[in-house]
């Protein structure tokens, strides 16, 4: 099974106090408890023990991918190397500073996994951190000389240049054309360096209501280590075209009877994460994306997504961007595992398989094609269950919820999107190994 919570839009609010911290070089951190009333105290000293008075220091989600999301850059990011995100305590994102004395009084975070960074010009330094509902009555970090990293990505076709981002830090680049990359300043300690290029757009719906829809379509990601003052080189990301394996026939040899082989890719099993895939919700809805153990007798990983839903009328969605426009009128099913959590009293939990065509304006001007869906709504079980969508299923074109019908997108899907159904919440959906037949080279 394969996991982007990798969509960054967490609904963190404050609420628990950081509890076990474990060191971004891989070294054990302590553990104290305290009253939820106490807030954490973050210490940074220097490399001779010395405070680092006035020092930037930035929480994020340990999931969190800068450049690869809407949030607002800060104003006050002129002056740094890499340009960081607003203050956004909703989603779990805290810029500040320690006073003369080098310390921080942190607020309270909802339980999850964090970064903390500690920049002072050259001087930095990070440490993982896990939030539950008992906590740390200090954290402390030592900032140290920077070191350096810088290598190429293996840009996509037609992909002129990608953004580059380390996961869990507000640092982010853009390659050049040869998908080249440097990051001056990193703080030591071993990071995943991702590839990948992410657009905004809006999509007017039948009643004119705006919506605005994010894609991100990954290239490839890395785990690096960045020593303190050293350059970590020659780094690569994604495949090379001239190494992508091709089935070839020896010369001199005969080929008899040569038989087409009925394509089966699995799309995904969520056992690496969520990678890749994002949430979107509308006003009045939130969404969470993880990985959780499969359970109830399924072994291995699954896509864990939990959601709130005020009304029908609303909608809340994981999803994943398909590479670029993808062809699939040779498609024959979509098979995919899923249970919930169970519907509440008054409503009933459903799940929706969509095939979704996600364009800007001159895309779709230039190819005749408009933005909707072709989905098919699905009763949930608590149990594990296989769930198989076939063009047929979809084929229906009532124009309800941007639903355009299978003839109108089959041959130019960007998106496949999963829905979840039922009004109030909170509601979870366990999803797991999601098969396409019938469509070779499916990513």
């Amino acid at each position: 099974m394969k996991k982007w919570v990798w969509h960054i839009g967490l609904t963190a609010a404050m609420g628990a106090l950081i509890a076990a911290c474990t060191a971004g070089k891989d070294t054990a951190g302590s553990s104290l408890e305290t009253e939820n009333s106490v807030a954490v105290v973050l210490t940074v000293q220097k490399g001779d023990g010395t405070p680092a008075a006035r020092t930037r220091v930035f929480v994020r989600p340990s999931d969190f991918l800068a450049g690869a999301n809407s949030l607002t850059l800060s104003d006050e990011s002129d002056n740094l190397e890499s340009p960081v995100v607003e203050t956004d305590s909703a989603a779990g994102i805290l810029n500040a500073e320690t006073d003369d004395q080098g310390r921080l009084n942190l607020p309270r975070l909802k339980p999850g996994s964090y970064t903390i960074e500690a920049r002072e010009n050259t001087l930095k330094d990070f440490k993982r951190v896990e939030v539950t509902d008992s906590s740390l009555d200090s954290v402390s970090l030592k900032v140290a000389a920077t070191g350096s990293m810088s290598g190429q990505v293996y840009l996509p076709e037609d992909v002129r240049s990608v953004t580059v981002g380390i996961q869990g830090l507000d640092y982010f680049v853009q390659t050049d054309s040869l998908g080249n990359f440097v990051f001056e300043n990193l703080p030591a300690g071993n990071f995943s360096v991702v590839g990948f290029v992410y657009s905004t757009y809006e999509v007017a719906g039948l009643d004119g209501t705006i919506s605005s829809y994010d894609s991100f379509l990954p290239v490839g990601a890395r785990t690096v280590h960045v020593s303190s003052e050293k350059s970590s080189e020659n780094v690569k990301i994604g495949i090379a075209a001239d190494t992508v394996s091709k089935d070839t026939v020896p010369k001199d040899s005969v080929v008899e009877d040569t038989v087409d082989v009925y394509p089966v890719v699995l799309f995904e099993d969520f056992e690496d994460s969520t990678y890749g895939w994002y949430t979107t919700v509308s006003r009045y809805a939130s969404a969470k994306l993880g990985t959780d153990s499969a359970g109830l007798d399924r072994e291995g990983l699954a896509a864990h997504f939990v959601y709130t839903n005020d009304s029908n009328y609303n909608w809340v969605l994981m999803g994943k961007p398909l590479r670029g426009v993808t062809d699939l009128s040779e498609l024959d099913s979509v098979v995919f595992w899923a249970r919930g959590s169970g519907a509440r009293e008054d409503s009933t939990q459903w799940i929706s398989f969509s095939f979704d065509v996600q364009m800007d304006s001159v895309d779709l001007e230039m190819n005749g094609y408009e933005n909707g869906k072709a989905w098919v709504h699905m009763t949930l079980d608590t149990a594990w269950t296989r769930y198989v969508v076939t063009p047929e299923d979809v084929a229906d074109t009532v124009r309800i919820g941007g639903n355009i019908g299978w003839e109108k997108v089959k041959d130019h899907v960007t998106n496949l999107n999963i829905f979840g159904g039922g009004v109030g919440g909170p509601f979870e959906i366990w999803v797991d190994d999601i098969t396409i037949y019938g469509v070779k080279d499916v990513d």
